[in-house]
């Protein structure tokens, strides 16, 4: 029984040599046919012309295919970088695999994924001559998982884009699961947006692959933008997080979400303060054109309504420009002037209306030295927070009716609205009117938003008369006056100017202003 077990043994022992050995002499045969396979199976479902610097076969202890320095080439192009390139790729497969019709892969490992996506043409080159589109029907298959860490992803710009470096996102880690290139594939990214600088995370479906036009692939996908330092962007403040999901081809995805951002501020302003945005925009994923086809913002009490676009026009300026209109029915004054100023307490409280055109040029400087912004607004139920200035309101107001020592009469400021213009961060004011109870006013002039330097001009309009703004013998006094300040509709009219800063103001009678007579 001992010498039959022997026999059996040494069997066994020399079929499985013989088996090795058989398997180490076919390899080359074996190499020969899964490179062959390899190539034009990539060809055909790339659209690619298909190098490799190394292409080895490992049989034991499993089978693998090893390539190194792999290089795909859309259409054969040299003018463009490739489509993929690939520093190592391991593929874990079973003979059936390299050698069988039906190809099932375990798992694919790629080092130094790169991919850059190449801008649709419109009426390109037809497909390689001599390419099978069914392929995916002659050489079915699926691969259980891809695993790619570190991978980077180009998207190559239109060529009247040509000049702008492409749009390039670092993936730290992606995982795809039953990839085939008949179906979408799900996945698993984490990368990195330049700007604002933070980490997102996607989970969704990709694909099926498109070869005669990459760009096309569809994509979907829930998303999560976490931690994202807005200080990246001068001019302004906050830690962002964002959710939502996007959807549609690489070249024209459909994005919509909310952001929160617990601290966002202005560099202008030391009042960090919750922002909570809704947004919906499409955007070209080959030059990262963004159309925003809404955005409502809230911050405190106040809500506007934004659309516009975030698009790249100068080649060789770095940046995009920011194109924006914004309007607002159902804001305050006081949330707009801490979310613009540092003082402690907003000037002036009292609801608010805007309509606002914003131009932020692709430059890389300050976003508020670079703000440019022509709009109306107009305040109603205005009420100043400093005495002193309050008080002059209301001492205007008395005055106005006649009655300078009636202590009663509190006023409020209404109809307060203007046009304005801001570059370089100097705002122009023009047809900026208010009034209380028995007098206007209506001004021009300008306003410097880094250090709050104002200097206005303009005109005072009295229903009394000039003499019966005072009391006493300064009444008397005033009486022979009151003919040269008569106002085209009886009452005075008196040339003003209000300058010092906003913390800090000056007000006073003009009469030596040329520009401004009575």
């Amino acid at each position: 029984m001992n010498r039959w077990f022997v026999i059996v043994g040494a069997g066994l022992l020399i079929l499985c040599a013989a088996l090795v050995v058989a398997a180490y002499a076919l390899a080359p045969r074996i190499r020969g046919i899964a490179k062959e396979e390899t190539q034009t199976y990539l060809q055909g479902r790339f659209q690619s012309s298909v190098q490799f610097s190394d292409f080895h076969v490992v049989l034991f202890p499993r089978i693998q295919l090893l390539v190194d320095g792999l290089v795909l080439r859309y259409r054969g192009r040299t003018d463009i970088p490739p489509l993929i390139e690939v520093r190592e790729a391991t593929v874990d497969a079973d003979l059936a695999t390299l050698l069988g019709r039906r190809h099932e892969i375990k798992r694919v490992r790629l080092a130094g994924l790169q991919i850059h996506t190449p801008p649709r043409v419109p009426g390109g080159p037809p497909m390689i001559k001599g390419t099978d589109t069914n392929l995916a029907d002659k050489y079915p298959i699926v691969i259980d998982e891809i695993d790619a860490d570190d991978a980077l992803l180009v998207l190559l710009r239109k060529p009247a884009d040509a000049g702008k470096p492409p749009n390039e996102f670092a993936i730290h880690r992606l995982v795809m699961n039953s990839f085939s290139f008949d179906h979408p594939a799900a996945f698993h990214a984490l990368l990195t947006n330049p700007k604002p600088q933070g980490e997102i995370h996607c989970d969704g479906q990709f694909g099926p692959w498109r070869a005669d036009q990459p760009s096309e692939t569809p994509v979907s996908a829930n998303y999560t933008f976490k931690d994202a330092d807005l200080g990246t962007l001068k001019g302004l403040r906050g830690i962002l997080s964002s959710a939502g999901k996007f959807g549609g081809p690489l070249d024209y995805l459909n994005v919509e979400g909310v952001t929160d951002t617990p601290d966002f501020a202005l560099r202008t302003s030391g009042h960090p303060m919750v922002l909570h945005t809704e947004f919906t925009a499409i955007v070209d994923g080959t030059n990262g054109n963004t159309v925003l086809t809404n955005v409502t913002a809230k911050f405190l009490h106040t809500t506007l309504v934004t659309h516009g676009e975030v698009v790249d026009i100068y080649p060789k300026v770095k940046g995009r420009t920011i194109v924006l209109d914004a309007v607002s029915t159902d804001a305050r004054v006081e949330d707009l002037l801490l979310l613009a100023v540092k003082s402690d307490q907003p000037i002036m409280t009292g609801s608010a209306r805007l309509k606002i055109k914003i131009l932020i040029p692709e430059r890389d400087e300050d976003l508020i030295d670079r703000m440019q912004l022509d709009g109306q607004f107009g305040l109603g139920e205005v009420h100043f927070t400093n005495s002193g200035v309050q008080g002059k309101i209301d001492s205007l107001s008395r005055r106005g009716q006649g009655q300078p020592k009636n202590l009663n009469i509190m006023a409020e400021m209404s109809d307060l609205k203007g046009n304005f213009k801001m570059t370089n961060s100097a705002v122009i004011f023009s047809d900026l009117a208010f009034g209380v109870e028995g007098a206007s006013v209506a001004l021009a002039g300008t306003y410097n938003i880094n250090n709050g330097q104002m200097d206005f001009k303009g005109k005072l309009r009295l229903d009394a008369k000039l003499s019966q703004t005072m009391t006493g013998w300064k009444s008397m006094m005033l009486k022979p006056f009151d003919h040269f300040f008569k106002g085209k509709d009886g009452g005075t009219e008196i040339p003003i100017k209000i300058t010092g800063t906003r913390e800090h103001p000056s007000f006073g009678s003009d009469f030596h202003d040329k520009d401004n007579p009575k």
